[in-house]
Protein backbone atom coordinates (compact mmCIF):
# COMPACT_ATOMS: atom_id res chain seq x y z
CA UNK A 1 0.00 0.00 0.00
CA UNK A 2 2.88 2.38 0.74
CA UNK A 3 4.22 1.82 -2.76
CA UNK A 4 0.78 2.47 -4.27
CA UNK A 5 0.52 5.79 -2.41
CA UNK A 6 4.05 6.79 -3.46
CA UNK A 7 3.19 6.00 -7.09
CA UNK A 8 -0.04 8.03 -6.95
CA UNK A 9 1.76 11.01 -5.43
CA UNK A 10 4.67 10.73 -7.88
CA UNK A 11 2.28 10.85 -10.85
CA UNK A 12 0.78 14.14 -9.64
CA UNK A 13 4.10 15.66 -8.57
CA UNK A 14 5.60 15.07 -12.03
CA UNK A 15 2.91 17.34 -13.43
CA UNK A 16 2.94 20.13 -10.83
CA UNK A 17 6.64 20.09 -9.86
CA UNK A 18 8.68 18.37 -12.61
CA UNK A 19 11.97 19.50 -11.10
CA UNK A 20 11.30 17.78 -7.76
CA UNK A 21 13.79 14.94 -7.15
CA UNK A 22 13.27 14.36 -3.42
CA UNK A 23 12.05 11.25 -1.65
CA UNK A 24 8.34 10.65 -1.10
CA UNK A 25 7.87 9.42 2.46
CA UNK A 26 4.79 7.45 3.55
CA UNK A 27 4.39 6.37 7.17
CA UNK A 28 1.81 4.68 9.40
CA UNK A 29 0.57 7.22 12.01
CA UNK A 30 0.44 6.14 15.64
CA UNK A 31 -2.82 8.08 16.03
CA UNK A 32 -5.45 6.44 13.80
CA UNK A 33 -7.40 9.70 13.62
CA UNK A 34 -4.69 10.77 11.16
CA UNK A 35 -5.49 7.88 8.83
CA UNK A 36 -4.02 4.47 8.08
CA UNK A 37 -1.16 6.06 6.12
CA UNK A 38 0.24 9.58 6.02
CA UNK A 39 2.74 11.57 3.94
CA UNK A 40 4.61 14.78 4.73
CA UNK A 41 5.57 15.38 1.09
CA UNK A 42 3.75 18.75 1.11
CA UNK A 43 6.50 20.19 3.34
CA UNK A 44 9.14 19.41 0.71
CA UNK A 45 7.01 20.74 -2.14
CA UNK A 46 6.15 23.91 -0.20
CA UNK A 47 9.75 25.11 -0.52
CA UNK A 48 9.53 24.82 -4.30
CA UNK A 49 6.03 26.22 -4.80
CA UNK A 50 6.43 29.05 -2.25
CA UNK A 51 3.11 28.00 -0.71
CA UNK A 52 2.29 26.79 2.78
CA UNK A 53 2.49 23.02 3.42
CA UNK A 54 -1.24 22.98 4.22
CA UNK A 55 -2.13 24.62 0.89
CA UNK A 56 0.03 22.15 -1.02
CA UNK A 57 -1.41 19.22 0.96
CA UNK A 58 -4.98 20.37 0.21
CA UNK A 59 -4.20 20.60 -3.50
CA UNK A 60 -2.68 17.12 -3.60
CA UNK A 61 -5.49 15.61 -1.50
CA UNK A 62 -8.10 17.12 -3.82
CA UNK A 63 -6.37 15.76 -6.93
CA UNK A 64 -6.09 12.31 -5.38
CA UNK A 65 -9.72 12.31 -4.19
CA UNK A 66 -10.92 13.24 -7.69
CA UNK A 67 -9.40 9.98 -8.96
CA UNK A 68 -11.96 8.07 -6.83
CA UNK A 69 -9.49 5.34 -5.86
CA UNK A 70 -11.44 2.41 -4.40
CA UNK A 71 -8.71 1.56 -1.88
CA UNK A 72 -9.41 4.76 0.10
CA UNK A 73 -12.58 5.93 1.80
CA UNK A 74 -11.08 9.36 2.44
CA UNK A 75 -7.98 11.39 1.59
CA UNK A 76 -7.58 14.55 3.64
CA UNK A 77 -5.10 17.34 4.26
CA UNK A 78 -4.39 18.15 7.89
CA UNK A 79 -1.56 20.20 9.40
CA UNK A 80 0.39 19.95 6.15
CA UNK A 81 0.11 16.16 6.03
CA UNK A 82 -1.88 14.07 3.54
CA UNK A 83 -3.79 11.36 5.40
CA UNK A 84 -5.11 8.23 3.70
CA UNK A 85 -7.98 6.18 5.16
CA UNK A 86 -8.44 2.65 3.81
CA UNK A 87 -11.89 1.75 2.55
CA UNK A 88 -13.94 -1.22 3.75
CA UNK A 89 -13.71 -2.60 0.23
CA UNK A 90 -9.91 -2.54 0.42
CA UNK A 91 -9.89 -4.23 3.83
CA UNK A 92 -12.34 -6.91 2.71
CA UNK A 93 -10.15 -7.61 -0.31
CA UNK A 94 -7.13 -8.07 1.97
CA UNK A 95 -9.12 -10.44 4.19
CA UNK A 96 -10.07 -12.45 1.13
CA UNK A 97 -6.38 -12.67 0.20
CA UNK A 98 -5.47 -13.79 3.74
CA UNK A 99 -8.18 -16.49 3.74
CA UNK A 100 -7.10 -17.62 0.30
CA UNK A 101 -3.33 -17.72 0.83
CA UNK A 102 -3.39 -18.58 4.58
CA UNK A 103 0.19 -19.08 5.84
CA UNK A 104 1.60 -17.98 2.49
CA UNK A 105 0.07 -14.50 2.80
CA UNK A 106 2.77 -11.82 2.70
CA UNK A 107 5.33 -14.11 1.09
CA UNK A 108 5.93 -12.40 -2.19
CA UNK A 109 8.80 -14.41 -3.63
CA UNK A 110 9.68 -11.39 -5.76
CA UNK A 111 13.23 -11.04 -4.50
CA UNK A 112 16.19 -11.18 -6.86
CA UNK A 113 17.25 -14.49 -5.34
CA UNK A 114 20.39 -13.01 -3.85
CA UNK A 115 22.63 -15.35 -1.90
CA UNK A 116 22.72 -13.77 1.56
CA UNK A 117 24.70 -14.76 4.65
CA UNK A 118 23.40 -13.66 8.05
CA UNK A 119 25.82 -14.22 10.91
CA UNK A 120 24.38 -13.66 14.36
CA UNK A 121 24.82 -14.54 18.05
CA UNK A 122 28.31 -16.10 17.51
CA UNK A 123 28.97 -16.00 21.26
CA UNK A 124 32.40 -17.25 22.29
CA UNK A 125 32.18 -20.91 23.40
CA UNK A 126 33.44 -19.97 26.85
CA UNK A 127 30.15 -19.89 28.75
CA UNK A 128 26.33 -19.99 28.54
CA UNK A 129 24.45 -17.58 26.28
CA UNK A 130 23.63 -14.22 27.86
CA UNK A 131 20.52 -12.05 27.51
CA UNK A 132 22.52 -9.85 25.14
CA UNK A 133 22.92 -12.87 22.87
CA UNK A 134 19.15 -13.24 22.95
CA UNK A 135 18.65 -9.80 21.47
CA UNK A 136 20.84 -10.50 18.46
CA UNK A 137 19.51 -14.05 18.23
CA UNK A 138 15.84 -13.21 17.88
CA UNK A 139 16.59 -10.26 15.60
CA UNK A 140 18.76 -12.36 13.28
CA UNK A 141 16.19 -15.14 13.19
CA UNK A 142 13.36 -12.78 12.18
CA UNK A 143 15.52 -10.94 9.62
CA UNK A 144 16.40 -14.28 8.01
CA UNK A 145 12.70 -15.20 7.87
CA UNK A 146 11.84 -11.91 6.18
CA UNK A 147 14.59 -12.14 3.57
CA UNK A 148 13.71 -15.76 2.83
CA UNK A 149 10.07 -14.79 2.32
CA UNK A 150 11.21 -12.36 -0.38
CA UNK A 151 12.82 -15.12 -2.40
CA UNK A 152 16.44 -14.72 -1.28
CA UNK A 153 18.70 -17.70 -0.58
CA UNK A 154 19.56 -17.09 3.07
CA UNK A 155 22.20 -18.93 5.10
CA UNK A 156 22.03 -18.53 8.88
CA UNK A 157 25.52 -18.76 10.28
CA UNK A 158 27.08 -19.07 13.74
CA UNK A 159 30.77 -18.13 13.85
CA UNK A 160 32.62 -20.18 16.46
CA UNK A 161 35.59 -18.39 18.03
CA UNK A 162 37.36 -21.66 18.83
CA UNK A 163 40.94 -20.39 18.96
CA UNK A 164 42.89 -17.58 20.59
CA UNK A 165 43.25 -16.08 24.05
CA UNK A 166 39.72 -16.77 25.31
CA UNK A 167 40.18 -20.54 24.82
CA UNK A 168 43.44 -20.44 26.77
CA UNK A 169 41.69 -18.51 29.56
CA UNK A 170 38.91 -21.09 29.57
CA UNK A 171 41.50 -23.86 29.93
CA UNK A 172 43.14 -22.16 32.89
CA UNK A 173 39.70 -21.71 34.47
CA UNK A 174 39.06 -25.44 34.16
CA UNK A 175 42.45 -26.35 35.61
CA UNK A 176 41.88 -24.07 38.60
CA UNK A 177 38.48 -25.67 39.22
CA UNK A 178 40.23 -29.04 39.10
CA UNK A 179 42.48 -27.93 41.96
CA UNK A 180 45.54 -26.79 40.06
CA UNK A 181 47.23 -23.65 41.35
CA UNK A 182 46.47 -20.87 38.85
CA UNK A 183 47.64 -17.35 39.72
CA UNK A 184 45.93 -15.69 36.75
CA UNK A 185 42.93 -13.73 38.05
CA UNK A 186 41.40 -13.36 34.58
CA UNK A 187 39.46 -16.59 34.59
CA UNK A 188 35.85 -17.56 33.96
CA UNK A 189 33.72 -18.22 37.03
CA UNK A 190 30.41 -19.89 37.76
CA UNK A 191 28.87 -23.25 38.47
CA UNK A 192 29.17 -24.25 34.82
CA UNK A 193 33.00 -24.14 35.14
CA UNK A 194 32.83 -26.62 38.03
CA UNK A 195 30.49 -28.83 36.00
CA UNK A 196 32.89 -28.83 33.06
CA UNK A 197 35.89 -29.48 35.31
CA UNK A 198 34.24 -32.71 36.43
CA UNK A 199 33.77 -33.84 32.81
CA UNK A 200 37.31 -33.15 31.58
CA UNK A 201 40.36 -35.36 32.09
CA UNK A 202 42.59 -33.86 34.77
CA UNK A 203 45.67 -35.04 32.89
CA UNK A 204 45.07 -32.59 30.05
CA UNK A 205 47.12 -29.39 30.06
CA UNK A 206 45.44 -25.96 30.07
CA UNK A 207 45.34 -25.57 26.27
CA UNK A 208 43.92 -29.06 25.78
CA UNK A 209 41.40 -28.52 28.57
CA UNK A 210 40.31 -25.24 26.99
CA UNK A 211 39.65 -26.83 23.61
CA UNK A 212 37.74 -29.70 25.21
CA UNK A 213 35.71 -27.29 27.36
CA UNK A 214 34.83 -25.15 24.33
CA UNK A 215 33.51 -28.22 22.51
CA UNK A 216 31.42 -29.20 25.54
CA UNK A 217 30.03 -25.68 25.98
CA UNK A 218 28.95 -25.60 22.36
CA UNK A 219 27.41 -29.05 22.63
CA UNK A 220 25.76 -28.78 26.05
CA UNK A 221 25.21 -25.07 26.78
CA UNK A 222 24.70 -23.35 23.43
CA UNK A 223 23.17 -25.66 20.82
CA UNK A 224 20.45 -27.14 23.09
CA UNK A 225 19.38 -23.66 24.27
CA UNK A 226 19.12 -22.37 20.71
CA UNK A 227 17.08 -25.43 19.75
CA UNK A 228 14.64 -24.69 22.59
CA UNK A 229 14.42 -21.08 21.38
CA UNK A 230 13.48 -22.26 17.89
CA UNK A 231 16.59 -20.64 16.37
CA UNK A 232 18.24 -22.80 13.73
CA UNK A 233 21.56 -22.36 11.96
CA UNK A 234 22.53 -23.70 8.56
CA UNK A 235 26.25 -23.31 9.14
CA UNK A 236 28.44 -23.59 12.25
CA UNK A 237 31.66 -21.97 11.02
CA UNK A 238 34.89 -22.69 12.90
CA UNK A 239 37.46 -19.91 13.20
CA UNK A 240 40.18 -22.57 13.21
CA UNK A 241 39.24 -23.51 9.64
CA UNK A 242 40.35 -20.05 8.47
CA UNK A 243 43.96 -20.88 9.27
CA UNK A 244 44.29 -23.78 6.88
CA UNK A 245 47.55 -23.05 5.05
CA UNK A 246 46.15 -22.51 1.56
CA UNK A 247 43.39 -20.10 2.67
CA UNK A 248 45.58 -18.17 5.08
CA UNK A 249 48.53 -17.64 2.75
CA UNK A 250 46.36 -16.67 -0.23
CA UNK A 251 44.65 -13.82 1.62
CA UNK A 252 47.90 -12.58 3.16
CA UNK A 253 49.50 -12.64 -0.29
CA UNK A 254 46.67 -10.52 -1.71
CA UNK A 255 47.05 -8.01 1.11
CA UNK A 256 50.80 -7.81 0.58
CA UNK A 257 50.29 -7.04 -3.11
CA UNK A 258 48.05 -4.10 -2.21
CA UNK A 259 51.02 -2.23 -0.72
CA UNK A 260 48.93 -1.65 2.39
CA UNK A 261 50.82 -4.00 4.70
CA UNK A 262 54.07 -3.17 6.49
CA UNK A 263 56.33 -4.37 9.31
CA UNK A 264 57.03 -2.30 12.41
CA UNK A 265 58.26 -3.20 15.91
CA UNK A 266 58.22 -6.86 14.95
CA UNK A 267 54.50 -6.80 14.11
CA UNK A 268 52.65 -6.82 10.80
CA UNK A 269 50.38 -3.82 10.27
CA UNK A 270 47.78 -2.76 7.73
CA UNK A 271 47.38 0.83 6.52
CA UNK A 272 43.68 0.98 7.27
CA UNK A 273 44.03 4.68 8.05
CA UNK A 274 44.26 5.47 4.32
CA UNK A 275 41.07 3.47 3.69
CA UNK A 276 38.77 5.31 6.07
CA UNK A 277 39.73 3.91 9.48
CA UNK A 278 40.93 6.16 12.29
CA UNK A 279 44.37 4.49 12.51
CA UNK A 280 46.43 1.56 11.22
CA UNK A 281 45.72 -1.88 12.69
CA UNK A 282 47.86 -4.87 13.65
CA UNK A 283 47.34 -8.09 11.69
CA UNK A 284 50.05 -10.24 13.30
CA UNK A 285 51.46 -9.40 16.72
CA UNK A 286 55.18 -9.33 17.51
CA UNK A 287 54.86 -12.73 19.23
CA UNK A 288 53.50 -14.23 16.00
CA UNK A 289 49.91 -14.44 17.15
CA UNK A 290 47.16 -13.40 14.75
CA UNK A 291 44.73 -10.69 15.82
CA UNK A 292 40.94 -10.88 15.77
CA UNK A 293 41.12 -8.31 12.98
CA UNK A 294 43.02 -10.72 10.75
CA UNK A 295 40.49 -13.45 11.53
CA UNK A 296 37.68 -11.09 10.53
CA UNK A 297 39.40 -10.38 7.22
CA UNK A 298 39.93 -14.08 6.50
CA UNK A 299 36.35 -14.83 7.48
CA UNK A 300 34.79 -12.24 5.20
CA UNK A 301 37.13 -13.16 2.35
CA UNK A 302 35.77 -16.68 2.73
CA UNK A 303 32.18 -15.37 2.63
CA UNK A 304 32.54 -13.16 -0.43
CA UNK A 305 35.30 -14.75 -2.50
CA UNK A 306 35.25 -18.45 -1.59
CA UNK A 307 31.55 -18.99 -0.92
CA UNK A 308 30.41 -16.15 -3.20
CA UNK A 309 27.69 -14.56 -1.09
CA UNK A 310 26.24 -11.42 -2.68
CA UNK A 311 25.42 -9.88 0.70
CA UNK A 312 26.79 -10.52 4.17
CA UNK A 313 24.92 -9.24 7.23
CA UNK A 314 26.76 -9.29 10.56
CA UNK A 315 24.76 -8.74 13.74
CA UNK A 316 27.20 -7.75 16.47
CA UNK A 317 26.99 -6.67 20.08
CA UNK A 318 27.67 -3.10 21.20
CA UNK A 319 31.24 -3.98 22.25
CA UNK A 320 32.11 -4.52 18.57
CA UNK A 321 31.09 -1.03 17.48
CA UNK A 322 34.64 0.07 16.64
CA UNK A 323 35.35 -3.00 14.50
CA UNK A 324 33.09 -2.03 11.59
CA UNK A 325 35.21 0.79 10.03
CA UNK A 326 38.43 -1.23 10.11
CA UNK A 327 36.79 -4.31 8.58
CA UNK A 328 35.21 -2.34 5.74
CA UNK A 329 38.55 -0.66 5.15
CA UNK A 330 40.26 -4.05 4.84
CA UNK A 331 37.63 -5.32 2.41
CA UNK A 332 38.40 -2.36 0.11
CA UNK A 333 41.96 -3.64 -0.14
CA UNK A 334 40.61 -7.01 -1.31
CA UNK A 335 38.36 -5.32 -3.91
CA UNK A 336 35.22 -6.26 -2.01
CA UNK A 337 32.61 -3.50 -2.05
CA UNK A 338 31.64 -2.29 1.41
CA UNK A 339 28.07 -1.97 0.10
CA UNK A 340 27.89 -5.76 0.13
CA UNK A 341 28.48 -5.86 3.89
CA UNK A 342 25.90 -4.65 6.40
CA UNK A 343 26.89 -4.54 10.06
CA UNK A 344 24.05 -4.18 12.55
CA UNK A 345 25.07 -3.26 16.10
CA UNK A 346 22.72 -4.28 18.90
CA UNK A 347 22.91 -2.12 22.01
CA UNK A 348 23.11 -3.29 25.61
CA UNK A 349 20.24 -4.94 27.48
CA UNK A 350 19.66 -4.25 31.16
CA UNK A 351 17.60 -6.79 33.08
CA UNK A 352 15.29 -5.24 35.68
CA UNK A 353 12.55 -6.49 37.96
CA UNK A 354 10.40 -4.22 40.07
CA UNK A 355 12.54 -1.25 39.08
CA UNK A 356 15.79 -2.86 40.27
CA UNK A 357 18.57 -4.26 38.11
CA UNK A 358 19.09 -8.03 38.20
CA UNK A 359 22.68 -9.18 37.81
CA UNK A 360 23.44 -12.45 39.56
CA UNK A 361 23.06 -15.90 38.05
CA UNK A 362 23.49 -19.11 40.04
CA UNK A 363 24.91 -20.98 37.06
CA UNK A 364 27.01 -18.31 35.34
CA UNK A 365 28.10 -16.59 38.53
CA UNK A 366 28.18 -13.07 37.14
CA UNK A 367 25.27 -12.74 34.70
CA UNK A 368 21.77 -14.04 34.01
CA UNK A 369 21.83 -16.60 31.23
CA UNK A 370 19.43 -16.51 28.29
CA UNK A 371 18.21 -19.96 29.28
CA UNK A 372 17.32 -18.75 32.79
CA UNK A 373 15.47 -15.72 31.43
CA UNK A 374 13.36 -17.77 29.02
CA UNK A 375 12.49 -20.30 31.73
CA UNK A 376 11.41 -17.44 33.99
CA UNK A 377 9.23 -15.43 31.58
CA UNK A 378 8.46 -17.85 28.73
CA UNK A 379 9.72 -17.98 25.15
CA UNK A 380 6.90 -15.90 23.62
CA UNK A 381 7.41 -13.09 26.10
CA UNK A 382 11.20 -13.07 25.71
CA UNK A 383 11.07 -13.10 21.92
CA UNK A 384 8.34 -10.44 21.68
CA UNK A 385 9.87 -8.00 24.17
CA UNK A 386 13.33 -8.20 22.59
CA UNK A 387 11.87 -7.52 19.14
CA UNK A 388 9.82 -4.53 20.35
CA UNK A 389 12.89 -2.31 20.35
CA UNK A 390 15.13 -1.24 17.49
CA UNK A 391 18.55 -2.95 17.87
CA UNK A 392 20.36 0.41 17.97
CA UNK A 393 18.60 1.48 21.20
CA UNK A 394 19.43 0.55 24.76
CA UNK A 395 16.65 -1.40 26.43
CA UNK A 396 15.48 -2.48 29.85
CA UNK A 397 13.99 -5.96 29.91
CA UNK A 398 11.39 -5.86 32.68
CA UNK A 399 10.96 -9.38 34.06
CA UNK A 400 8.02 -8.42 36.27
CA UNK A 401 6.16 -6.89 33.32
CA UNK A 402 6.98 -9.89 31.10
CA UNK A 403 5.25 -12.22 33.59
CA UNK A 404 2.24 -10.00 34.29
CA UNK A 405 -1.16 -11.27 33.09
CA UNK A 406 -2.77 -7.97 32.20
CA UNK A 407 -3.02 -5.48 29.35
CA UNK A 408 0.02 -3.71 30.79
CA UNK A 409 2.06 -6.53 29.30
CA UNK A 410 2.13 -6.15 25.48
CA UNK A 411 2.83 -9.87 25.08
CA UNK A 412 -0.23 -10.83 27.09
CA UNK A 413 -2.30 -8.29 25.16
CA UNK A 414 -1.28 -9.84 21.82
CA UNK A 415 -1.80 -13.38 23.11
CA UNK A 416 -5.26 -12.43 24.37
CA UNK A 417 -6.12 -10.91 20.99
CA UNK A 418 -4.91 -14.09 19.26
CA UNK A 419 -7.06 -16.25 21.53
CA UNK A 420 -10.13 -14.13 20.77
CA UNK A 421 -9.49 -14.24 17.03
CA UNK A 422 -8.95 -17.99 17.14
CA UNK A 423 -12.26 -18.38 18.93
CA UNK A 424 -14.03 -16.27 16.30
CA UNK A 425 -12.47 -18.26 13.46
CA UNK A 426 -13.37 -21.54 15.10
CA UNK A 427 -16.96 -20.42 15.51
CA UNK A 428 -17.03 -19.06 11.94
CA UNK A 429 -16.06 -22.43 10.46
CA UNK A 430 -19.26 -23.93 11.85
CA UNK A 431 -21.28 -21.52 9.67
CA UNK A 432 -19.62 -21.39 6.25
CA UNK A 433 -22.29 -19.11 4.85
CA UNK A 434 -21.48 -16.35 7.35
CA UNK A 435 -17.72 -17.05 7.36
CA UNK A 436 -17.40 -16.24 3.67
CA UNK A 437 -19.69 -13.21 3.73
CA UNK A 438 -17.14 -10.52 4.50
CA UNK A 439 -19.72 -7.76 4.02
CA UNK A 440 -20.98 -8.63 7.49
CA UNK A 441 -17.84 -6.93 8.82
CA UNK A 442 -18.76 -3.29 9.37
CA UNK A 443 -15.90 -1.73 11.31
CA UNK A 444 -12.12 -1.49 10.96
CA UNK A 445 -11.26 -1.41 14.63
Amino acid sequence: MKELIKTLLADIIRKIAPDFTGEISVEIPENKSYGDYSSNIAYSLAKISKKSPQTVAEDLAKKLSNQKISDFSKIEAKNGFINFFLSEECLRHQLEEILKKKNKYGISGIGKNYKINIEFISANPTGPLTIGNGRGGFYGDVLANILSSKGHMVSREYYINDRGGQISTLGRSIKKAQGERILDEEIYKGEYINELAGQIDKNLNADEAGKKAADLILKNYIKPVLKNLGIKFDIWFSEKSLYMKDKYEKVLSNLMKSDLVYEEDGATWMKTSVLGDSEDRVLIKSDGGETYFLSDILYHYDKFITRKFYKAIDIWGADHHGYAPRLKAALKALNISEENLDIIITQFVRLVSGGKEVKVSKRAGTFITLEELVKEVGLDAARFLFLMYSPNTHMDFDMKLAKERSQKNPVYYVQYAHARLSSILKKATSDKRQATNLKLLKTKN
